[in-house]
């Protein structure tokens, strides 16, 4: 009986919703046909690889990659770096020995090449145009050794800086929800056309990870393949992002462009750019600091005060002091710069080493431009 009067409401709930002109609700799949994530996930599975790597006989670490044709593999530098032996595991089973012909720790990008006795049967291709907010994509990888595991979300965010593995951050990131876990890293992040809109390399927990975006991949990875390495822009600035507190310090009529803390001595911008000043004794002295690390110098934030730290309006001895003084970047040869991410992303994907380019800022109320030179971004 119970189950007669259900399944008359579930006719009756139907019947409504069609006599109000609408459809009833459908799942994913599509009449007869598969998802579009079975879809993508089977097109691009047999271009997925699993990539260990040992020292002395001994596995010492695991990730994702996938093929960019049938003897070329893309992965994450930090996947490939703590070992000399490369071995990559096939979607069909197959074992290959492999070896790094590029790799790069600033866009935490490798490339490896299979021994010439196999081969991948598909390979994936990059996404012609970025990947917009919102647009589904789907992880395929190992996270914690699972292989041929896919997981699903969207494109959060775009342009992100984000910390890698040396003191610069890794920037144009792009930042997903989809489940990233340990040993996804080097594994692609497709769009629902199968296309790769980039390498996965980080997760900060809670629907939070991140990618190489296929921006910046599609720049380093020939390079990787040809020379071996890549040479980054190198600004040599410590900078933050003019936010009200700094402009109204400042003078500014507004918030806008980004403020130059620091230059690095005898880097491309000493002696260009005017770096700010503190009129904060207790700042000076954490500078000098022995046991204060550098902040990095190229485009990224110094570290940024911890949450439980008191308000800036609540008097604490040894607060550092809001840094005035300093060129506002406004904008770098004809992209304008808002704030810190996008002054990283303009020098990763719009300049090279040895190229100079104007730089219009705000000094003493004024807005001029200077040339700067860039330099190669250094290894430490």
């Amino acid at each position: 009986m119970e189950q007669t009067r259900r399944a008359l409401l579930a006719s009756v709930a139907t019947g409504v919703a069609a006599g109000a002109g609408c459809a009833a609700p459908r799942g994913t799949n599509s009449e007869g046909g598969e998802s579009p994530y079975t879809r993508v996930y089977n097109e691009a599975l047999p271009a997925i690889v699993v990539v260990h790597t040992a020292e002395n006989d001994r596995k010492v670490g695991q990730g994702s990659g996938f093929a960019i044709d049938p003897r070329t593999i893309v992965t994450n530098h930090h996947v490939v770096d703590p070992g000399s032996a490369v071995t990559v595991r096939l979607a069909d089973g197959q074992w290959a020995d492999a070896s790094v012909v590029g790799s790069d720790r600033h866009s935490d990008l490798a490339v490896l090449e299979l021994d010439s006795s196999v081969s991948v049967p598909e390979t994936l291709s990059f996404v012609a145009a970025p990947t917009p907010v919102g647009a589904e994509v789907v992880a395929i990888g190992a996270p914690f050794g699972l292989s041929e595991s896919l997981s699903r979300g969207i494109v959060s965010a775009r342009g992100r800086s984000v910390q890698g593995l040396s003191r610069f951050s890794i920037p144009a990131a792009i930042q997903t929800d989809t489940e990233i876990n340990s040993g996804s890293s080097g594994g692609p992040l497709v769009d629902l056309a199968g296309d790769v809109a980039g390498v996965v390399f980080a997760s900060q927990g809670g629907n939070v990870g991140f990618a190489v975006s296929a921006e910046l991949a599609t720049r380093v990875i020939p390079e990787l393949r040809s020379t071996g390495s890549y040479d980054h822009s190198y600004l040599g600035v410590t900078i933050l992002t003019v936010e009200p507190q700094i402009a109204d310090a400042n003078g500014l009529d507004r918030p806008r462009g980004v403020l130059v803390v620091e230059t690095t001595d005898g880097g491309p911008s000493d002696g260009i750019l005017q770096p700010s000043i503190t009129d904060s004794g207790d700042a000076d002295a954490d500078a000098d600091d022995g046991d204060t690390e550098e902040p990095p110098a190229n485009g990224t934030e110094p570290t940024p005060p911890s949450p439980d730290d008191p308000a800036p309006e609540q008097p604490q001895s040894g607060a550092p002091a809001i840094p005035t003084g300093g060129d506002v970047i406004l904008a770098i040869g004809g992209s304008e710069i808002n704030n810190t991410d996008e002054l990283s992303r303009v020098l990763a994907l719009e300049t090279r080493p040895g190229q100079t380019v104007p730089i219009r800022v705000l000094r003493d109320g004024k807005t001029i431009v200077v040339d700067v030179t860039l330099g190669t971004l250094p290894d430490a």
